[in-house]
Parts: structure tokens; C-alpha cells; sequence
């Protein structure tokens, strides 16, 4: 149960950031500046780059959530 709850938290999480609701997007970019040991990232890495990051984890874990959903209620 635990995986499949994970799996749909990071799936809509990522799809959100990815659609950039609200600049969500950039917010996130700001937080890993602030957190990141080495400070913010490199210039190049822009938030159109985080958004395909977590657009294709959004994907991968759909797909798991619905693999797992499959297997706990099918």
C-alpha cells in the first residue's frame, strides 16, 4: 500500500510541476537553490529542464501507481 500511495504522490507532484500550475515550477527551482550544499544550480540548468524532469517522472511513476494499484484491488 505504501508504494502505491508513493507512486500517486510523486506521479501528481510531477505532473503538476511539469504543467507549471501557478509557477509551481519555479518555486521549486528556488527551494533546490536554497537547500543544495554546493548553492544554486548552474545557470543552464533552467526550469524548463526541471519541468521535463519531473514530466517524465510523473510518467514513470503513473505508471507504477497504476501497476501496484493493479495488484492491491485487481
Amino acid at each position: 500500500m505504501f508504494y502505491f500511495v508513493w507512486a500517486l504522490a510523486v506521479a501528481v507532484l510531477g505532473t503538476l510541476i511539469a504543467l507549471d500550475y501557478r509557477n509551481l515550477a519555479i518555486r521549486v527551482y528556488d527551494m533546490i537553490g536554497m537547500v543544495a550544499p554546493g548553492g544554486p544550480p548552474s545557470p543552464r540548468f533552467t526550469v524548463d529542464y526541471l519541468r521535463i524532469i519531473w514530466g517524465i517522472l510523473a510518467v514513470v511513476f503513473a505508471v507504477v501507481a497504476i501497476v501496484r494499484g493493479v495488484k492491491l484491488f485487481g
